[in-house]
């Protein structure tokens, strides 16, 4: 019998959660984030011929991509509160009842074509409601709902890696989502010792849902933070990232999972920080055009500690941010310099925009498989 000492390529997914781990093989990793834009044209009808009928991971299969797939773990239950809901005009109103006060939230449905919902009127708008947004906190339990992320991984297979997606840092909790940030910024100035005391409430909080999700099948386990360094500078993410992020790998790492966060901001102030924060992986990193941050230059400063996913922007998949051809240079020039790089994926920052010209994603898979079919990255120890 003839032996052979080929080795055998590593599936989509392995060579994925090989790259997450920052581990260096022969082949770029490019795994679209494009959900948003499969909602909104699968409502529409507007999904392009070739692939419409066919599921989000079926197209990602059919441009011979690498699935990155988000898929809930928990089931969340809140003891003592009861909430009621009117909508009228696309105006939503809810309001949460619970036993020392109540909290009303209003979101707005855009008027174009997505007829998305956006956060109009934020919970907490007094001092007073402090008390009945900790006693929100309180009140809510994590329990596993492993079901859906079984299925899901059985579904996705060998073709890419699935994840789950929990609460941010509960700064951002709180600013961005309870209070909005100019009122939060009052309320953390007039009365910190009360805010602090929320903070430590969301952080226990949140830390249980980690321990649950740590729990699962799923390998990868992410967060929420929509990072950006114009909401969350520095010094703001030294204090309330940075220790949270830590707490965060004690648990994911206890259980041999990878840590991730989702950074689809402007994130080129906060690199410095990247290295120690805490995280394995930050994902959706949005480079110049939109922001002022240069992947390579990233990569430098990550200095292999942390892996970057991202790297190509959103607005080059739209009509309105150039040409094809445009793209293409775009990409060419990203691929000389970092393709092959340890501790890069490339990915969208953020999400292929709902009104994108979708041949571009699969323009984008052709020049990436083209690419490792005929580039050999350099020997792991070899300058970058």
């Amino acid at each position: 019998m003839v032996q052979t000492t080929q080795q055998r390529k590593p599936t989509r997914k392995q060579a994925y959660l090989d790259a997450l781990r920052g581990q260096q093989n022969d082949r770029l990793v490019w795994a679209p984030n494009f959900d948003w834009w499969y909602s909104i044209n699968t409502n529409r009808g507007t999904v392009p011929d070739p692939y419409r009928g066919l599921s989000c991971n079926g197209i990602i299969r059919a441009v011979r991509a690498t699935i990155w797939r988000r898929v809930g773990v928990l089931q969340t239950h809140v003891d003592g509160v009861t909430t009621t809901t009117h909508q009228e005009d696309g105006v939503r109103t809810t309001v949460t009842h619970t036993p020392v006060g109540d909290l009303q939230t209003k979101r707005v449905q855009a008027s174009d074509f997505s007829n998305a919902w956006f956060l109009k009127e934020h919970a907490v708008k007094t001092l007073d409601d402090l008390a009945p947004l900790s006693y929100l906190i309180e009140a809510t339990h994590y329990e596993p709902n492993y079901a859906p992320a079984i299925d899901t991984l059985r579904e996705v297979g060998d073709d890419g890696v699935v994840l789950t997606c929990l609460p941010p840092v509960p700064y951002i909790q709180f600013a961005k989502t309870d209070v909005g940030y100019e009122n939060a910024f009052y309320l953390m100035q007039d009365y910190p010792e009360r805010v602090e005391r929320i903070f430590k409430l969301y952080q226990d909080k949140f830390l249980e849902a980690y321990r649950v999700a740590a729990a699962s099948p799923l390998e990868l386990i992410s967060n929420g933070d929509n990072m950006d360094c114009w909401t969350c500078p520095p010094k703001m993410f030294e204090r309330h990232a940075i220790p949270y992020y830590h707490g965060v790998r004690e648990i994911v790492h206890a259980a041999g999972k990878i840590c991730q966060g989702h950074w689809c901001g402007r994130a080129e102030d906060l690199l410095h920080l990247v290295p120690d924060c805490g995280l394995d992986v930050i994902e959706a990193i949005t480079p110049k055009p939109m922001t002022e941050l240069d992947i390579e230059e990233a990569l430098d400063i990550c200095q292999g500690k942390v892996v970057i996913q991202g790297g190509l922007p959103s607005v080059l998949m739209c009509h309105e941010g150039g040409t094809r051809d445009r793209l293409r240079a775009y990409l060419e020039d990203l691929l000389e310099r970092v393709g092959h790089r340890p501790g890069f994926i490339l990915g969208m920052g953020d999400n292929v925009p709902a009104n994108a010209d979708f041949h571009r994603v699969a323009m984008v898979s052709r020049m990436v498989n083209e690419y490792n079919r005929t580039r050999r990255p350099a020997k792991v120890g070899a300058a970058a």
